[in-house]
């Protein structure tokens, strides 16, 4: 296999002055530049580029481990991140999980041996004490607030703040029973966590009888509808992880003739504007943005993404 020492023997130039020609340098004079690129053409040579990003300590690649990639809250994270990576020359690899453990540490294997620059988890399944010991093997960003003793890098949105307020105002509206819709119902997820924390400052313990749990996609929401509208005694109002599974939870609803239950989603997408349901907008895309700025620099710095309640 050719490689940069057989260009230089070929050309009579050095290998520093090879190397220059292969990365675009500049102070090559032009008929050597010429017959550098005449002989790499000639024997048909291509720069190993993951070679030389390894050998200057960098993939350019950062890796994004979430759960799945059908939801809207990972897919806007991604659209946020995906703009800032292409705009500083970087590649994203996306690691689904669906939250395994063993798929997650193989990931966090692969950052040990340089496959990623950076991993960015937009959720987790791994404990924080397991990320932490990864870290000096690449930078690690959480999408979430790990507290202020956990030396990781995090850009978060104010979830729970935003839960509370968007509960309140339902309260203050006249909606004493609220049921609640979650992808899981774990400790680990701190989705669920900050859910659950906000419901218990509003409306007190969460009764498992107003919870549905499994809700990902629109058709988990249309369940959950079905679910809702045959509690006996019902809820009032329906808070749900995603304004497409709240539009599941009200198609469900009309499609039986029954009066759309008041329904509060989150992330202000299309569905929530035709269906006119309150939602919560949590910037996702500024998260990502900022959570590839965080991963390709060595801080812990931690960042917070505002939220907005849209009232309809």
């Amino acid at each position: 296999m050719t490689n940069i020492h057989d260009i230089a023997r070929l050309s009579g130039y050095s290998v520093s002055t090879v190397s220059r020609v292969i990365n675009h340098q500049k102070y090559v004079a032009d008929e050597k530049r010429a017959k550098v690129e005449a002989i790499m053409r000639q024997l048909d040579y291509v720069p190993n580029r993951v070679a030389r990003d390894l050998s200057n300590g960098q993939t350019k690649t950062i890796g994004v481990v979430m759960p799945y990639a059908n939801h809207p809250y990972f897919a806007r994270i991604i659209d946020g991140l995906v703009s800032a990576a292409f705009a500083a020359g970087y590649k994203i690899t996306l690691l689904p999980t669906n939250y395994d453990l063993t798929i997650e540490r193989r990931y966090l294997d692969q950052l040990r041996s340089k496959a990623y620059d950076a991993l960015i988890f937009t959720s987790r399944s791994s404990s924080l004490e397991t990320l932490e010991k990864y870290r000096k093997y690449g930078q690690i960003v959480l999408c979430e607030d790990p507290g202020d003793d956990r030396p990781l890098a995090a850009a978060y949105t104010d979830r729970e703040a935003s839960y509370v307020n968007a509960l309140q105002w339902a309260q203050h509206h006249g909606f004493n029973s609220m049921g609640v819709v979650l992808s899981r119902n774990n400790i680990i997820s701190a989705s669920t966590r900050v859910t659950r924390s906000a419901y218990q400052q509003v409306y007190g313990k969460l009764d498992s009888r107003d919870l549905f749990v499994g809700a990902v996609t629109y058709e988990d929401g249309y369940r959950a509808g079905e679910y809702f509208a045959q509690l006996q005694p019902g809820v009032d109002a329906v808070f749900t992880n995603g304004d497409d599974i709240g539009a599941g939870v009200q198609q469900y609803y009309l499609d039986h003739r029954l009066a759309p239950i008041p329904t509060i989603g989150q992330e202000n997408l299309l569905s929530s504007r035709l269906l006119k349901f309150s939602t919560i907008d949590h910037h996702l895309e500024a998260l990502g943005t900022a959570a590839f700025k965080l991963a390709t620099g060595q801080t812990t710095t931690h960042e917070l993404i505002k939220s907005e309640f849209i009232r309809r």
